[in-house]
């Protein structure tokens, strides 16, 4: 070999080799500064050990925080079982129109299609049903009108069907 070609490749090694100083140094930066706040400058050993105590303390806490998750959400469940929202039904007279509404939580389970059928039998012709959520509730109106004006619509008695059905 001559002193040319060996020449080069130690200028190749070093070069291979800064580079490599280079890459290590910015980890380590990068990992210095991925790590809680510290007062003075660390060696690179100290820094691995607090790196790696800090991964530590990082799995403890996710452990402990999925644990909560799970309680909280036993809670949450165990509240909504007991929070179960009574119907409240309301039944206006407005002459020959009459509106119904109907306030439930989700949890209740009935068909829209047994109040509009009561409603029929009772004489009523439906302008409107609107069904809207309101977190835990369910908010319904119906609007209808007498199909007979001058029978109209008995209140009282589409009332206590109507009532029949949440109850």
């Amino acid at each position: 070999m001559d002193n040319g070609n060996v020449a080069s490749m130690r200028i190749s090694r070093c070069l291979v080799e800064r580079e490599r100083r280079k890459h290590m140094k910015s980890l380590f930066t990068k990992l210095s500064s991925l790590l809680p706040i510290q007062q003075t400058k660390m060696s690179v050993p100290e820094m691995v050990d607090q790196a790696m105590a800090y991964v530590k303390e990082l799995q403890g806490r996710l452990e402990q925080y999925q644990g909560t998750k799970v309680q909280l959400e036993r809670t949450c469940e165990m509240r909504k079982r007991k929070r179960m929202i009574r119907p409240v039904l309301n039944v206006r007279d407005l002459g020959y129109n009459l509106e119904v509404n109907l306030i439930t939580g989700l949890n209740l389970e009935f068909a829209l299609s047994d109040f509009i059928n009561i409603l029929q039998e009772e004489g009523a012709d439906i302008l409107s049903a609107t069904c809207h959520q309101a977190g835990d509730k369910a908010i319904y109106t119906i609007l209808c009108q007498a199909i007979y004006p001058r029978i109209g619509i008995e209140t009282s008695s589409v009332h206590e069907r109507l009532k029949s059905l949440i109850c």
